[in-house]
């Protein structure tokens, strides 16, 4: 899985070989592709034995790929010159932190830590010094926190933070803007966001209590802030008791929260869809569906009208014919382009990621 620098300086990822060599079979090797030269720089090997690559998460635009480990839990950096090292514990928490992306200077970076067991914190860098951030008074259900919140991105200039509620499906999302100085927290959506109780009868026929909602949520994308924070691509889902009252229906739209007004703005022109990107000017990327997207549209929030197919538009905007699929990200200056297509063979279906870049000079 690629993933790309807040400024689309580099796109960075690992490949797995087999390594009789090595006690676990494996190694990786790293690689950041240079966006403004095209250069390949390779680093490793690294091997399975020592660090159990698991998921890339971010790169920063001064070359430090964060990647997370499986069977240790580590949060391991690796630099242009191929030297590893662990993001430090945090005092207090049970866990080692997890870091999900970075801001265009590399001196924030967002992400979680599980404070106690099963109990999930966000967490901001700043220089490298963690804090723990505000959590809502209630979770999303506005019931007492039980999982938590984890912290997923941030702008590009660290302004706006976002995150997801943790609790069984929910999802809620959350976000943070700094407030004369101090971090404060609140669910994306409030002006849409809306709590009801249910009483719903179980399988025994028992009734029980639940809190209905209708609201944004997200899950753990990275790069559902706009570059400047102005914007937060999200979904806007419902919940209706069947008439029986013994489950519920869910409906899910795509869904764009402006953080300076405060204000939500909810697409239902496509069915059910999710927010995957947009723009600081307002322009919105869509992906269909909401389970293994496989293709997007592009929509104006100022006027509120269709853009068209994600491909028709890139081939517009950038003159190249890309595979069908979704936006992930855009660059601030629109120069760089992260997107998502899925990809079949005989395992099955895989997502691959692609990037569009400046041509280079001859």
């Amino acid at each position: 899985g690629g993933v790309m620098s807040p400024g689309g300086k580099h796109v960075a990822g690992y490949t797995a070989f087999i390594d009789e060599s090595d006690a676990a079979g494996f190694r990786y090797t790293v690689s950041f592709i240079d966006l403004d030269t095209g250069e390949v720089t390779e680093v490793g090997p690294f091997f399975k034995s020592q660090y159990d690559f698991f998921s890339t998460q971010a790169v920063t635009d001064q070359g430090v790929l964060f990647i997370n480990l499986g069977m240790t839990g580590e949060c391991l950096m690796i630099d242009l010159d191929g030297n590893a090292s662990f993001v430090e514990r945090i005092d207090g928490c049970e866990s080692w932190p997890h870091v999900s992306r970075a801001s265009e200077d590399g001196r924030y970076w967002v992400g979680y830590v599980t404070e106690r067991k099963g109990f999930y914190r966000p967490v901001l860098w700043t220089d490298g010094v963690p804090e723990l951030l505000p959590m809502p008074e209630k979770n999303y259900r506005d019931e007492d926190f039980t999982t938590g919140i984890l912290g997923r991105g941030i702008s590009n200039d660290g302004s706006v933070i976002y995150g997801s509620t943790w609790e069984n499906s929910d999802f809620g999302m959350v976000y943070w803007k700094r407030v004369n100085g101090e971090w404060q927290v609140a669910y994306a959506g409030k002006d849409v966001r809306k709590v009801t109780p249910v009483k719903m009868i179980d399988k025994e026929g028992n009734e029980y209590d639940l809190n209905m909602v209708n609201g944004l949520t997200c899950t753990a994308e990275h790069t559902k802030v706009s570059p400047n924070g102005k914007w937060l691509a999200s979904m806007y889902r419902t919940e209706t008791p069947t008439e029986n009252r013994t489950d519920w229906i869910l409906e899910k739209r795509a869904a764009f929260y402006n953080t300076e007004t405060e204000k939500t703005i909810i697409v239902e022109d496509y069915g059910e869809s999710g927010g995957q990107f947009v723009t600081d000017d307002g322009i919105a990327f869509i992906g269909l569906g909401t389970l293994g997207v496989t293709t997007g549209k592009v929509y104006d929030l100022n006027t509120q009208t269709d853009l068209g197919d994600t491909a028709d538009w890139a081939y517009d905007t950038y003159g190249i014919i890309i595979p069908y699929g979704y936006i992930n990200y855009i660059t601030a200056d629109g120069s760089v382009m992260l997107g998502t297509s899925a990809q079949e063979s005989a395992m099955g279906i895989n997502f691959i990621k692609w990037y569009i870049a400046p041509p280079l000079e001859k």
